[in-house]
């Protein structure tokens, strides 16, 4: 009787603290982008593109999530160009290009951004927030932001952004 309160104990100790050693989940909003944006990682990315195209890969084919591009279920590699795309990758590890302009993108999990903004006639390039930290323009030169705890994708040029 006593080894199985024992166990039932350690089994209590060691249930949360297995929670415990996820990795915390990140996000990163971009709204109104203009330029290339690349994402690569892992969770739930939900994005519109007015005009341009985008080239969704799926890193994880075998799994039981598969990107939609306009809500049709696509394989494991999707291209498309056009105006009015929008696109949901449901879990799973992926690498999103988008390249236009008027894109919004959400992006739930880890990973890292390679941003590059293509100015308007007015200037603008469209604003980005990783976290919780207040929305910033888009880069107009090449800059990666990492998104989510730390995930060894080999780009070790990663910065985090400014608040």
């Amino acid at each position: 009787m006593r080894l199985a309160l024992l166990f039932l104990c350690l089994l209590a100790l060691a249930i949360p603290a297995g929670w415990a050693a996820t990795r915390p989940a990140g996000s990163l909003s971009i709204e109104d982008g203009r330029g290339t944006v690349v994402l690569r990682g892992k969770g739930i990315v939900i994005g519109r593109l007015e005009r341009g195209d985008v080239q969704i890969v799926d890193l994880t084919p075998l799994d039981q999530w598969s990107p939609r591009v306009n809500g049709v279920p696509r394989g494991r590699t999707v291209w498309t160009r056009g105006k009015d795309i929008n696109f949901y990758v449901p879990g799973g590890r992926y690498r999103i290009t988008v390249h236009g302009e008027g894109f919004s993108i959400s992006a739930r999990g880890q990973g890292i951004a390679s941003l590059d903004g293509s100015a308007d006639p007015a200037g603008g390039t469209g604003t980005f927030a990783v976290g919780d930290s207040p929305l910033v323009p888009l880069p107009s030169s090449l800059e990666h932001v990492q998104f989510g705890a730390a995930e060894n994708t080999g780009a070790s040029t990663a910065k985090p952004v400014k608040p």
